[in-house]
């Protein structure tokens, strides 16, 4: 009797062990499929519409800018307004690293006017101005980041132009000191609403001339004058979505 207890004791014993060793193993094989590699895969929302990835924009602005020129030696002027300022643009957006829809670039060809008021004091308390504006035409290409949300496309970009001066407000036309091509960096900020296809843009802007305006060395061969045109620009756009099927990217 004795020897069938013990025979009994080890045999259930036995099967606890086991019982135990297999519970173990399931447990760790649910671990382990929790967390394998894959579940650190990066989780992020992939974008998988062409459209969306890819949209090709063509478009006019209008804009109301505020010019000047920057003299490297005192001299008394103030800035001019100007409205004429007209463009047409093309936009490309784009993704990154296959699914990251942030991302742009612009070109355009638009016509703008800047310049200065030159500002002489001829006696006491009585000064005497004289205008100068110039017309220009810009090439500007812009990288952007983009962020949608609905309706709505917030935008940020940086890049740069080049520039022609072709007429001047100057009887006598443009002065041999002045540099007609320039060249400079562009900063721009804006939102977008959209009515798709046509899209509504609201736009600032800032350009600032790397070339001299004009020639340095228009007032003595010994000390130079260097001088440098910026303008700061409000605009509105409208620009329409092509998004037909010869534009859209497949997958």
């Amino acid at each position: 009797m004795g020897k069938f207890i013990t025979l009994w004791a080890i045999l259930v014993t036995f099967c606890a062990a086991n019982a135990y060793s297999q519970n173990v193993t399931g447990e760790e094989e649910a671990y382990l499929k929790e967390f394998d590699l894959h579940s650190f895969k990066d989780a992020g929302t992939k974008v998988k519409d062409s459209t969306v990835l890819y949209q090709h924009l063509v478009g006019v602005k209008w804009g109301y800018a505020m010019s000047n020129v920057k003299f490297s030696q005192s001299a008394n002027h103030r800035g001019i307004t100007s409205t004429k300022n007209f463009g047409i643009y093309y936009t490309f957006f784009h993704p990154m690293l296959g699914n990251m829809p942030y991302f742009g670039l612009q070109i355009g060809v638009e016509t703008t006017e800047f310049g200065y008021t030159h500002v002489t004091e001829v006696s006491d308390k009585v000064f005497e101005e004289a205008e100068q504006r110039y017309s220009v035409i810009d090439i500007p290409l812009i990288s952007l980041f983009r962020v949608d949300i609905s309706r709505v496309r917030l935008m940020l970009g940086a890049g740069g132009y080049g520039s022609y001066i072709y007429d001047t407000s100057l009887q006598g036309g443009i002065p041999e000191t002045t540099n007609k091509y320039g060249f400079g960096l562009m900063g721009q900020g804006g939102i977008a609403i959209k009515f798709h296809p046509v899209e509504l843009h609201l736009e600032a802007s800032y350009k600032y001339g790397l070339t001299h305006f004009l020639d340095p060395k228009i007032y003595s061969e010994e000390y130079w004058l260097y001088t440098h045109q910026n303008q700061l620009q409000i605009s509105v756009g409208l620009h329409y979505n092509l998004g037909g099927k010869y534009f859209k990217r497949k997958r």
